[in-house]
């Protein structure tokens, strides 16, 4: 029997979750095991009639997706009665194919495919769509294409603010965008036009960043991006701000800082670069909370963004050179910039499940980072709120657990599945969702919530993470976002684990993935240090995974690669009885038996993070108020360097003394970014 609706054999499990919910397919898959199936018309232009034993009737039309097919029950939107059609199309069809073809198991293409086969369907979708997508397209819009891999290939595009896929190869009714519109959309329509593009320039590409241009192969933009007056005053304004921030240190008043930060905010708000606007406003951030003495504070993380912001400039201006001279940049200059990145979108049907979460206190507020992921997109979000200490009416300190986000309080949202239709995500991934409970629902995180993620959020083991983290691209050329570099990880066996008393931090050693000749490739160091704001966390890690009666099997948290090793800073962590989110969970405290000295590290590491320290002081204190024994320090630490190995890095650190003397600071700002740069790049790859 040939199947007239191909499309629909192509729906994978996932696919229709992602189009439907997990509960309706769930129940759908067990009704459909059991024998329990509708009766099912199929007619000749495609449409599809179901018949239910509880009297309900589904009509589903050929060319349509499950939102556009009809149910008489009395459910609004999706029901579990059309997942059901679907799958019983499914086994019937199968069962008929396996038979004609003596058992014969049908064959899927082994290899990703291409919407840009759709190109044609896009002449059937109403003209006001295509118009809007045409105007985003030439205000300048980057995507980043995946074709996938394997016989349940779903190709992707990720466009500033929507995640588009698409999961059947022979309709592109279902295809699927977050946005908060339920039929073909304009971020669908540019999806394909980027397939289209892709194609044409690399065929056989399995991954790709590129600026989409209009179907008619006219440019979004002609002319260079840093030819604009804009720029040139943009860019003034910055080399203005850091001179002040590095001559007199961040620790001076903010009168000092605001009025030059408000000018380059103007001028990159006029641009409409996005994450030029986004590192502004963090580092506005930072330096509230360092005068502030928050928890959130630290000074190498403030050093990072402040050279994150001008590494991102320049290298922005270098890819633009790139394609202005018909080079294919890797990245396109728009999509470091974040040119012309919407500021929030209304999402649709949203699923989040939690991977821990963050608090935070200073001398006036606390408050509190919630971390989410969308199992279907793997997109990273946040949630954050922040109270006034001591609100309580009766006078008491009310903890940061026992406050509330959206009608819920904090310690039961750090370990939830969130299930909303009434979400708004900002660029930066922060989330808003209203607390009516006819919006959103709040359901218990499950041990095994964790299983349903894939890469390149949870990695199979430390050698595949470490793989990814050294292929990406720097963070200051990535999507400015308030999480990053969070993974979750299996764990294999805990090795061993030490207390350092001093430093108040804790180091757990595991394995992830099973033992090879090479036994540092599976290793990973879990390190978490003592936080006032959270003073429980310490406890909870120790029991989640040094409990040998509940080994722990998952661990997330933020990942980085420190001297060549894997380290990574936990939020929660996942066992076959529960996850604990280290923040939000309360346990006894647990005996600190192992206790070393932590801080004992290699000649070069010592080096390095010396160097790094330093400049980081610098920035903080000004280096013009550094005094005499400043020049000796240098001298030590390039000397130091040098010995191993590191004479560029050596030299140019010799050379600050003389720029610090000279009365013209611009260089000196110049070389500082240059130098922690490339200190990142040796700190994070040399072992």
């Amino acid at each position: 029997m040939q199947a007239k609706r191909s499309d629909l054999l192509e729906l994978t499990p996932q696919a229709l979750m992602a189009l439907s919910n997990a509960g309706f397919v769930k129940r759908a898959q067990k009704e459909v095991a059991e024998g329990k199936l509708p009766e099912l018309t199929e007619h000749d232009d495609g449409r599809i009639d179901a018949k239910f034993s509880d009297g309900n009737k589904v009509t589903f039309p050929a060319g349509k997706t499950l939102r556009d097919a009809t149910c008489s029950c009395p459910a609004s939107s999706m029901c579990r009665h059309r997942v059901m059609l679907v799958l019983t199309y499914q086994a019937l069809h199968v069962t008929a194919a396996s038979q004609e073809a003596g058992n014969a198991q049908p064959q899927e293409p082994a290899s990703g495919w291409s919407p840009a086969r759709f190109s044609q369907q896009l002449a059937d979708i109403p003209l006001s769509v295509i118009n809007r997508a045409k105007k985003q397209v030439q205000d300048g819009v980057v995507v980043q294409l995946s074709k996938g891999s394997g016989a349940e290939a779903t190709p992707s595009a990720r466009l500033p603010m929507c995640d588009v896929r698409f999961f059947s190869r022979s309709s592109l009714a279902h295809a699927r965008c977050d946005c908060i519109q339920e039929t073909i959309c304009e971020h669908i329509v540019m999806a394909v036009w980027g397939f289209e593009q892709a194609e044409f320039s690399q065929p056989d590409f399995q991954q790709l960043t590129l600026q989409i241009s209009l179907p008619d192969g006219e440019p979004a933009r002609s002319s260079t991006l840093f030819d604009q007056p804009e720029v040139v005053l943009l860019q003034a304004s910055l080399d203005k701000l850091l001179l002040k921030l590095w001559s007199d240190g961040s620790s001076q008043p903010d009168t000092a800082i605001k009025p030059l930060m408000a000018e380059v905010s103007r001028y990159a708000q006029r641009l409409q670069w996005r994450w030029v606007s986004e590192s502004l406003a963090d580092i506005q951030q930072a330096m509230a909370d360092q005068h502030h003495r928050s928890s959130r504070y630290h000074p190498v993380d403030f050093l990072k963004r402040i050279s994150g912001l001008s590494a991102r400039l320049v290298a922005a201006r270098c890819m633009d050179q790139q394609a202005q001279q018909q080079t294919l940049p890797r990245l396109p200059a728009a999509e470091i910039l974040g040119l012309g990145v919407k500021g929030e979108t209304q999402l649709e049907h949203l699923k989040l499940v939690s991977l821990g979460a963050r608090y935070w206190a200073d001398e006036q507020q606390e408050g509190v980072s919630l971390i989410y992921t969308d199992p279907d997109s793997q997109s990273l979000m946040v949630i954050e709120r922040q109270w006034p200490k001591n609100s309580d009416p009766q006078g008491g300190a009310t903890p940061i657990g026992n406050r509330r986000v959206a009608g819920h309080p904090v310690k039961k949202l750090a370990a939830c599945q969130v299930i909303t239709h009434a979400a708004k995500r900002r660029a930066n991934g922060a989330l808003d969702i209203a607390s009516g409970k006819q919006y959103t629902s709040v359901l218990p995180l499950s041990s095994r919530s964790w299983e349903l993620l894939g890469e390149p959020l949870r990695q199979p083991n430390a050698a595949a993470l470490k793989r990814y983290l050294q292929q990406a691209v720097p963070d200051f050329v990535r999507p400015k976002q308030l999480i990053e570099h969070l993974h979750i990880l299996p764990i294999t066996e805990v090795t061993d684990w030490r207390w350092d008393p001093a430093l108040q931090c804790l180091q757990i050693d595991m394995q992830s993935g099973e033992a090879t000749d090479d036994e540092s490739e599976h290793l990973v160091t879990v390190s978490l240090s003592y936080d006032a704001a959270a003073p429980r966390t310490i406890e909870v890690l120790a029991r989640a995974m040094l409990t040998p009666e509940t080994p722990a099997r998952l661990i997330s948290g933020s990942v980085r690669i420190e001297s060549g090793k894997l380290v990574i800073e936990p939020l929660a962590v996942a066992s076959d009885v529960q996850i604990w989110s280290l923040c939000a969970d309360e346990v006894e405290p647990f005996p600190m038996e192992r206790q070393v000295d932590l801080q004992q590290c290699s000649g070069v590491q010592q080096s390095l993070a010396e160097t790094e320290t330093l400049l980081a002081q610098w920035l903080q204190q000004g280096v013009r108020h550094q005094g005499a024994r400043m020049v000796e320090r240098v001298e030590t630490l390039a000397e130091a360097l040098n010995s191993f190995g590191l004479a560029q890095l050596s030299g140019w650190l010799s050379e600050l003394p003389a720029h610090i003397r000279s009365s013209n600071h611009s260089e000196l700002v110049q070389r500082l970014m240059m130098i922690y740069q490339t200190l990142l790049l040796v700190k994070d790859r040399r072992s």
